[in-house]
């Protein structure tokens, strides 16, 4: 299996391969290829590219919680 790395930038896991570690401010962080190019385009295409991955990151918290309900659901009828 493929090592990952955790972007800081766009809160993901993405293959090492697509990881470069930059010097942030004294502080080395492993951010992802897509977002370090997206911020050299301009200022329209960095804010779409950061809409998008708000949008991801959102649908993927609701749909950790709308799991953690059911499972907790599940939990409560199971105890009855």
């Amino acid at each position: 299996m493929a090592e990952t790395k955790f972007c800081y930038h766009c809160s993901r896991y993405h293959p090492l391969e697509e990881m470069r570690q930059i010097d942030r401010k004294g502080v080395k962080r492993w951010r992802c290829i897509k977002s370090i190019n997206a911020t050299k385009q301009g200022l329209a295409q960095r804010d779409a590219f950061g809409k998008t991955v708000t949008a991801l990151n959102a649908a993927d918290s609701k749909a950790r919680a709308e799991a953690r309900i059911h499972l907790e659901r599940a939990n409560l009828s199971f105890q009855d």
